[in-house]
């Protein structure tokens, strides 16, 4: 990865080091927002619940708003209006007890994250070739994911000195990375941007590939909820608090390890065995939860599995977004976050009201693990059926 990171562009390299830092900065502040927020005494725990709420929608509905926008706009102006308005946000939330101050401060701060999301990511689709894609793309994951291990250990330091430090630690951290993105320079792409209108984004909504990267994608969220919810909530259950750190532990130690590696083999493009090979990892991760009652070692087997199938599919979907119209790659990123936000609202309601919960011989987790077992032969079918009709065509081509 280090060997990968030296051949990126200086421009490339300021995205993933923003991307680095401001997961650090975010994820220094999310383990200790809703306490920090219960613990003021102008509010309650309804108005926590809202607050929370409304920034998590910001977060994931603003994407869309966020890739309109960087491809009718300009990448670059929606990449600082993205770190702009998160400046505020953090600054203001370790001085204010007003409810109405603290939900517009929590939600500057979720829509400057999903209006720097897609626009990072289609910059570093327009500042590649088709063959850095995938390596600048899970280069990109990895650092991410650095972040949020790095994020909650600084995080914790600060708060017990001080929450309002920490707030204004972070603030400051977007306001360098503010300076240090404006001296970005905007990659050069095709003048027939500038006929894009209203219209191509209804026929892009509407095209089959997206809707089916959309689908995709809300599935795969569904899924990977219950390793943000629900297991970390059964092991608690069966075990204590310090597995539940080792789960979260285990799942970003082995999306950095192996992340890159992996990436590479997940974007073969006209080849759809990942996607099979995803849902049969998690439907193997299920089925050793389900197991994981005897023994805190199936549960790890399990979150391992689990951790390679959220590998194949994110660069998976990333990947193929960048295909669909490479003229509007931004919206569709935004396109694709508004399905996950759906899907992670479905799959956790789902997971926290059912984990438990036991049908006749069947648990969830054999029922999860049934479901996507079910999606990894049908998608094995789909590539034998598409087989049969490239033969098909080409023995008439032949014959005529």
């Amino acid at each position: 990865m280090i060997t990968l990171y030296k051949n990126f562009s200086i421009n490339i390299k300021l995205i993933l080091i923003t991307t680095l830092l401001s997961n650090i900065g975010i994820f220094m502040v999310i383990p200790f927002l809703a306490i920090y927020l219960n613990e003021l005494n102008t509010i309650n725990t309804v108005d926590v619940g809202i607050i929370i709420g409304v920034a998590f929608w910001c977060q994931r509905a603003g994407s869309l708003f966020g890739g309109i926008l960087s491809d009718y706009f300009s990448v670059k102006k929606t990449l600082l209006i993205g770190l702009v308005i998160r400046v505020p946000g953090y600054l203001v939330l370790g001085f204010v007890s007003d409810f109405y101050l603290l939900l517009m401060s929590c939600s500057l701060i979720g829509l400057g994250s999903s209006i720097y999301l897609p626009a990072a990511k289609s910059y570093l689709v327009q500042a590649t070739t088709d063959k850095q894609r995938v390596e600048v793309l899970s280069t990109r994951v990895v650092f991410s994911n650095i972040g949020v291990a790095l994020g909650p250990v600084i995080g914790l330091v600060i708060f017990d000195i001080s929450p309002s430090l920490l707030f204004t630690s972070v603030g400051a951290i977007f306001t360098v990375l503010l300076l240090l993105n404006y001296f970005l320079i905007e990659e050069k792409i095709s003048s027939s941007i500038d006929k894009l209108n209203f219209r191509d984004f209804i026929h892009l909504a509407l095209n089959y590939r997206i809707l089916t990267i959309a689908i995709t994608t809300f599935i795969f969220m569904a899924l990977y909820m219950q390793i943000e919810v629900t297991i970390p909530l059964l092991a608690k259950e069966l075990y204590n608090k310090s597995i539940v750190s080792a789960i979260f532990i285990i799942n970003a130690a082995v999306v950095i390890i192996f992340q890159v590696y992996m990436s590479k083999w997940a974007c073969t493009r006209l080849n759809n065995y990942p996607v099979v090979i995803g849902f049969l990892l998690f439907s193997i991760s299920f089925y050793l939860l389900d197991s994981s009652i005897y023994s805190f070692w199936m549960l790890f087997l399990s979150v391992i599995m689990f951790t390679f199938a959220e590998i194949i599919f994110q660069i998976r979907l990333d990947y193929e977004a960048t295909f669909v119209n490479e003229k509007m790659v931004a919206s569709s990123f935004g396109i694709m976050s508004i399905a996950g936000a759906f899907g992670g609202l479905f799959g956790s309601y789902l997971g926290s009201s059912l984990y438990l919960t036991d049908f006749d011989s069947f648990s969830f987790w054999d029922i999860l693990s049934g479901f996507t077992l079910i999606l990894s032969i049908f998608s094995l079918i789909n590539i034998y059926s598409k087989g049969l009709n490239y033969a098909k065509a080409f023995s008439n081509d032949k014959s005529s």
